[in-house]
Formats: C-alpha cells, sequence, structure tokens
C-alpha cells in the first residue's frame, strides 16, 4: 500500500480470506470415466466379456432365437464387432469367457448340462464336461492356468453340489467340492487359480443366504463361511458373487445382500467385510438372482466393480482413498442388465449389457476423465440420501 493511502477494509478482508482458501479453494481432481454406448448385437442374454493385451474385446452371450451361444470380437483398431454361432438349439444358460495366454477365448455355459467351448487359433471345439450327472444349471466360472489347463466350477442342480473339474491329457478330472442335498451351494459361483494353478472359489449357499469361500492346496478343499443373516441385517447374501486375487494371492470378493453391494477381503489372514453401495430395495416382485457384479484391477491396482440395481447399471471404484460409484444407465422398471465388464491396459472400461429398452445386446465404453470432485456423477454419498 503506498504512503498516505487509507486502507480499505472489504478488500483486506477478501485477500485474508483467499489466502486462507476459503474464497477460491483448491479443486481436487480425481478420476472418472465419461461413457458411450454402441450396439453390438439384436438381442443378447447371460453376458460375459473380456479384453486381451493388444486391447481387443472378446464377447460370450446367448441369443435365445434358435438357442445360440454366440462369440463376438471387436479389435481395438476397430469400432465393427464379428460374431459367430458357436452352439445351437440350447436352452437359456450362463455363459463365462477367459482367455488364455495366446489370447484364445475359452467358454464355459450351461444349458441344462456343463458345456466347453475353446478356439484353437483356426476353429472352435465343443464339449460336454463331466456327463451323466444330471441337470445343471445358473452359474459357471472358467479359468485356464499357466500351462493351459482349463478349469471349471458350476452348480449340479441334481444332488445340488458345487462341482470343480480340471482338463488334463483331454480328460475331465471332476470332483464335488460341497453339497448334496438340503441348501443350494454354488447357485452363484465365481472361481479364480492362484500362481500353482490351485482354484479358489467364492459362493453362496441359497436360500439359507450364506457367502463360502473355499481353496483347494493340492489335497484338500478348506471352506469358510464368511458372511451370513446370523451376522448381520441384509437378509440373504453372496448373490452376483465376483472374486480377484491380490498380488500376494490374498482373495477379494464383491457379492450382494438383500440391501447392499458388499466387497470381503482377506487381510493378514483375517476377512473384513464392508458395504460398497447401500441399495434402493427391491420389493417382492424382484430377485437377487439375476442382478450381477465383477471385480477387476485397473493398472494402478484399484479396484472396480461393474454392477446393477434397481438404480440400473452402475461402476464403483477404489481411489485409494474412498469408493466412488457412477450411474451409467438408469433402470427402467424391473430390469436386469445381463451385464459384465473388462478393463483394458490404458484403463479404458468396457461394459456388455443387455438394453432393457429393446432387448438388444450393447456396450458401455468408459473413458478415463480427470474432474473436480464437486463433479463426480454419482457417490456413495448421494446413494444414501
Amino acid at each position: 500500500m503506498r504512503k498516505g493511502q487509507k486502507s480499505n477494509p472489504i478488500l483486506k478482508l477478501v485477500l485474508m480470506v483467499a489466502a486462507a482458501g476459503l474464497l477460491f479453494p483448491r479443486v481436487a481432481i480425481a478420476q472418472t470415466w465419461n461413457w458411450t454406448s454402441e450396439q453390438v448385437d439384436v438381442e443378447g442374454l447371460s453376458t460375459s466379456l473380456a479384453t486381451d493385451p493388444q486391447g481387443d474385446l472378446h464377447l460370450s452371450y446367448y441369443v435365445p432365437t434358435g438357442g445360440e451361444l454366440r462369440y463376438g470380437f471387436r479389435p481395438a483398431t476397430t469400432s465393427r464387432w464379428f460374431k459367430m454361432a458357436i452352439d445351437h438349439n440350447l436352452g437359456f444358460m450362463v455363459t463365462t469367457i477367459t482367455l488364455d495366454s495366446a489370447s484364445n477365448p475359452h467358454i464355459c455355459y450351461t444349458p441344462q448340462v456343463t458345456k466347453y467351448a475353446s478356439w484353437d487359433g483356426h476353429k472352435w471345439h465343443t464339449q460336454e464336461v463331466d456327463p451323466g450327472l444330471g441337470r445343471v444349471g445358473f452359474y459357471c466360472s472358467i479359468q485356464i492356468s499357466s500351462d493351459g489347463k482349463p478349469s471349471i466350477s458350476w452348480y449340479l442342480e441334481s444332488g445340488t453340489f458345487l462341482r470343480y473339474a480340471v482338463l488334463q491329457d483331454e480328460v475331465w478330472m471332476a470332483t464335488s467340492v460341497e453339497g448334496g442335498g438340503g441348501p443350494l451351494p454354488g447357485k452363484w459361483n465365481s472361481m479364480v487359480l492362484d500362481a500353482k494353478g490351485n482354484p479358489h472359489i467364492a459362493y453362496t449357499w441359497f436360500p439359507t443366504g450364506k457367502l463360502n469361500y473355499t481353496s483347494f492346496n493340492g489335497q484338500n478343499w478348506a471352506i469358510t463361511t464368511l458372511d451370513s443373516p446370523t451376522n448381520s441385517p441384509g437378509g440373504e447374501r453372496g448373490m452376483g458373487v465376483s472374486m480377484v486375487l491380490d498380488p500376494a494371492g490374498n482373495p477379494i470378493i464383491a457379492y450382494y445382500d438383500e440391501e447392499s453391494l458388499k466387497l470381503a477381503r482377506n487381510v493378514n489372514g483375517a476377512w473384513k467385510t464392508e458395504v460398497i453401495d447401500h441399495l434402493p430395495p427391491f420389493g417382492s416382485n424382484y430377485s437377487w438372482k439375476n442382478f450381477r457384479s465383477k471385480l477387476l484391477f485397473d493398472k494402478e491396482g484399484n479396484l472396480h466393480i461393474g454392477f446393477e440395481s434397481l438404480r440400473g447399471l452402475q461402476h464403483a471404484w477404489w481411489d485409494g482413498k474412498q469408493w466412488h460409484v457412477q450411474l451409467i444407465l438408469s433402470s427402467r422398471g424391473p430390469t436386469f442388465f445381463e451385464s459384465s465388464m473388462a478393463i483394458d491396459a490404458t484403463d479404458n472400461i468396457y461394459m456388455s449389457y443387455r438394453d432393457p429398452q429393446d432387448g438388444s445386446l450393447k456396450l458401455a465404453t468408459g473413458r478415463p476423465a480427470a474432474t473436480s470432485t464437486q463433479q463426480t456423477i454419482y457417490s456413495q454419498e448421494n446413494a444414501a440420501k
């Protein structure tokens, strides 16, 4: 201030407030994703999506017209989808896809039997897994070990068993993990393989509503109950389950109860659970059996969950400090999206889903974008309001 100039008390107050960061606060930068949508096929249910290291997309799904198992492929360099029917004249089923080290697709599917389809680089091969034991239904999981052996877990309705099989020397070696009358173990199941090729399976007991986890050490299965209605409110749980292993080999599991999307993880030998998002009540006319979640890591090692609720199709992610949730597509009535999710090497996120308006199969693509925390599309705090 110049000599002789009178002090301006309002200007002094403005400068003091600005210096304190109250008038012009620093805008914290958070990550979010901008979404676009495209059509893949005129119809499609029970989608499963994977991406390879080149950024190509691989998709398996069920088409009611003709009862077809279809495979879709979209190269990273084009927006065009190439589609083909692998199997025909099938009843309703669930499909799950995975890729081997050469990016060849492998699919398990459950048209009342457990079937396996694989691409060898030239043509598709299909076969039944563990035939003759009875009716199969609901979910299957598939993984390929580092030495190229496929493993599959599935639910055997006849006898109510959770089954597991590995293909060795062109023979499926199958065993029952848990079950045999009473409640139904494995209707929803998610299986991964560790660095030694040993399976880990997260699954639900229905209708008792327990979430169980089991792992095989080469000789025995060890089974643990992680969550149940006796532990906390929320009703049945374990539906829509999805599991990954962290870099240390510890399991992390996303799943539903009747009120929320939850996460269970093993930390220093102890299991901990947390609520990711509180969900609207679904009422007596809805069932969690068709709501799905998919849990994956991005390139920074942060978790992402693609999931569904009565709000619509959603994406949750951990930014290193807290969870955020985006609403990608609003629900249009009692909608099930039959969704799946994949993440590529540059953290583009892809979600396949059935469009509730016309039944077509679509793909939502989320591309990373920096935004202020004040511009988050949808937050967990908003969900609670």
